[in-house]
């Protein structure tokens, strides 16, 4: 009976040792050995931008997509404590809308400012002058504030009424 036991655990550490990342050696030998991946198809689309309303119906699964609106708000924690006019407090969150009057929870996204280049130069509390500009992000679409949005993987911004 030992045996068997025995026998088992040892199976059981051969079979999970040798389970294990793969690393290839890197074409260049300056590079660090990196890991060899081919994506299944491309996680950005590069080519279409969404209207708010796209992007809220929109079922993107993980790929990064384009979503253009205007700062209509600011935001934290819920979208039940979304300031809608100036003066803005909270510099956690903007929201995007398709109108620049809309105060509709339904019909806006929020935008979380995940650095602090992006709260110095975007959120609400310290530009004031940003709300009603256009704007697009690029970026994974998540449910943030309790309602859709771009939450940590924003991987680019463009002011579009320079």
């Amino acid at each position: 009976m030992k045996l068997n036991k025995l026998f088992i655990l040892l199976l059981a550490i051969i079979y999970l040792s040798g389970c294990g990342k793969t690393i290839l050696p890197s074409e260049n030998e300056q590079e660090e050995e990196t890991e060899k991946e081919t994506p299944s198809s491309s996680p950005v689309d590069d080519e279409t931008v969404y209207s708010v309303e796209e992007f809220i119906e929109g079922n993107f699964g993980d790929k990064a997509v384009w979503v253009q609106g205007y700062i209509v708000g600011a935001c934290k924690r819920s979208i039940k404590q979304a300031e809608w006019e100036p003066p803005f407090s909270y510099n956690t969150a903007i929201l995007l809308a398709d109108s620049p009057e809309e105060t509709d929870p339904d019909k806006v996204i929020s935008i979380q400012m995940v650095n602090k280049q992006m709260k110095e130069n975007i959120a609400l509390d310290s530009n004031p002058q940003n709300y009603g500009r256009q704007i697009a992000f690029l970026g994974i679409k998540q449910k943030y504030l309790g309602i859709p949005g771009i939450k940590k993987h924003i991987l680019a911004i463009e002011w579009l009424d320079e």
